[in-house]
Formats: C-alpha cells, structure tokens, sequence
C-alpha cells in the first residue's frame, strides 16, 4: 500500500477548493460549489483511510 504523502494531499484539496469563488461572490451555482467541496472531503476521507490502515 503507498503511503500517504500529506504534501500531495494538501496539494490536491488546495487545488480544488481554489475552484470555489472568493468569499465575496454572492452568486454562484451552489451544486458545482457542493460538488467541489465534496470532492475535497473525499480526498481527505480517503488519505485519512488510507493512514488508518497502514
């Protein structure tokens, strides 16, 4: 099993919640918002679970 480069990790969740509008924007489409953020949870679900079994 690889081990869990938390460089990567970060790396990847920055990269996606870059995605997500400035705080400032009050409009946006809030199902590409969920979307991006969910993709996010799951690469930290994953690298958590990925940890846990090591």
């Amino acid at each position: 099993m690889p081990a869990v480069d938390p460089s990567v990790v970060e790396a990847e969740v920055d990269e996606l919640l870059a995605r997500l509008p400035s705080t400032d924007a009050i409009s946006g489409d809030l199902n590409t918002h969920a979307q991006i953020l969910d993709h996010a949870h799951e690469v930290l679900v994953q690298a958590l679970s990925a940890v846990d079994k090591s």
